[in-house]
């Protein structure tokens, strides 16, 4: 069973609206699994001095005096005022004409200097010119009849000082249709790559009882999608939504980016223990041709979605495409498994009793590192040791460790699954043998031996 929960839509903005905006650092932690999880830490924009000012100019120059803002292209604005936004925490109003003239009447009408005044000229486009543009491109885009470049716009809108259109796959030839199929202005900037980046990401494919797979083995390169499977046989709740993405193999093996429209329109699934979703993923034929070979689906969920333990896991499975039409008709589609009849929202898959000697990859309690994985990484931060040889190389990487914590919590058993380079491994192995005891994991009560993995990053700065 799949329940819809929410829904989300990204959306270019004009101005900030709070008194205070967030600029965006990524960050990585490491989560229960061993995988590094991406989140984004906020720090804080002060903007409150110039939305003192826009609050004043809104009383004045506004039609509803309780609206704040919208007052650029009104009755009572001055004509030379063309456009404002926010420069990080400063103000910026768009002139036209003498600044000197402006900045006397904007200063007198706020009481306050706080903000930056910025000429409008014939390279140097206002806000309400750059808006002009957008809608008369949003008229054109909705008689184009070029599927091609129509797919591959994924997105527009105003920025700064340009209409910013981005693209699927920002080529020559998608730009030259652009000009004569929809518009050709100076004032449009275009974004996105130019061609398939490089991206040798991989990532699990069955952790803590969750699977990933495609629902046939191949598809063919006709196909204008491809369908996978989320399997959730462990004992938690997991959500998952709609954003995606895909690597492929190209004809020097090296792993690329399958250029799709990665706008951010999410829907979310919360998928119960013993439960599935069957996700379909567009390949964007016009966009990009596709050529028999070797494919990656990722795919992120959520684990404990609804409790403040959430945490991420990327997903991965392979998938190939064939132009032959025998190997399509023999491709072997995945059993998924009927849904218990006790399955929703108490349902917890019921295990055997622990095995001697047994080693599980998923138990009732997960093994835990004394203070928790911010601490497991701040341990392997201040021990590191980074190889002379490797420094002086330039080599850096992910070494992937595996390993088994016992029934005292003791680390056992620790081999390299994913190599980097020879010194980098044993650094990454000699930080593994350093470890602490850990609370050990449990099932049905009993402390049992589990198999962990480690993601050990070394980075040259």
């Amino acid at each position: 069973m799949k329940t819809k929960i929410w829904v989300g839509v990204l959306f270019y903005s004009f101005m900030g609206c709070a008194n205070k905006a967030p600029k965006s650092n990524l960050t990585s932690k490491l989560d229960s699994t061993g995988e590094a999880v991406y989140f984004v830490e906020d720090t804080v924009v002060d903007q409150s001095a110039g939305l003192q000012v826009i609050e004043a100019l809104s009383r004045v120059y506004g039609n509803d005096p309780n609206s704040i803002g919208g007052f650029i292209g009104s009755p009572r604005c001055p004509s030379f005022l063309e456009g404002m936004f926010f420069d990080g925490s400063t103000l910026v109003f768009q002139v036209r004409g003498d600044t000197a003239h402006a900045r006397r009447i904007l200063e007198s009408t706020a009481g306050s200097k706080a903000f930056r005044l910025e000429q409008v000229t014939e390279s140097n486009y206002s806000q309400q010119q750059l808006m002009s543009i957008v809608d008369e491109l949003n008229q054109r885009f909705d008689t184009l009849t070029d599927k091609k470049l129509k797919n591959n716009m994924t997105s527009w809108g105003v920025g700064l000082r340009n209409v910013e259109v981005r693209f699927i796959l920002n080529t020559p030839e998608a730009r030259q249709a652009f000009r004569e199929k929809l518009m050709d202005s100076p004032a449009i900037r275009f974004e996105g790559p130019e061609q398939p980046i490089i991206n040798e990401r991989i990532s699990i494919t069955d952790t803590l009882g969750i699977s990933l797979h495609p629902e046939y083995s191949v598809y063919s390169t006709e196909a204008s999608t491809a369908s996978f499977v989320l399997l959730n046989q462990g004992n938690k709740n997991i959500m998952c939504g709609e954003h995606y993405f895909i690597t492929y193999e190209d004809e020097n093996g090296t792993w690329r980016a399958l250029p799709i429209n990665d706008a951010a329109i999410d829907i979310g699934y919360m998928v119960l223990p013993g439960g599935h979703h069957l996700f379909t993923a567009n390949l964007y034929p016009e966009v990009h041709s596709k050529k028999p070979g070797r494919y990656r689906f990722f795919y992120e969920v959520m684990l404990d979605a609804d409790t403040p333990l959430r945490h991420d896991i990327l997903m991965m499975t392979e998938f190939r495409l064939t132009d032959n039409k025998q190997e399509i008709k023999n491709a072997i589609r995945i059993e998924i498994p009927q849904k218990p009849d006790n399955y929703g929202a108490g349902f917890i898959p019921t295990q055997a009793p622990p095995k001697e000697d047994e080693v599980y990859h998923v138990v009732d309690d997960m093994p835990e590192f004394p203070g928790g994985m911010d601490k497991l990484l701040q341990f392997i931060n201040d021990n590191m040791q980074y190889p002379t040889k490797a420094q002086t190389e330039g080599i850096q990487g992910k070494v992937i460790v595996q390993f088994i914590i016992d029934e005292d919590g003791y680390i056992i058993e620790p081999n390299i699954v994913r190599s980097v380079e020879s010194s980098l491994d044993n650094e990454a192995l000699r930080l593994i043998k350093m470890l602490p005891k850990w609370k050990p994991g449990t099932l049905k009560g009993k402390a049992i031996k589990v198999k962990y993995t480690v993601p050990v990053a070394f980075k040259l700065k």
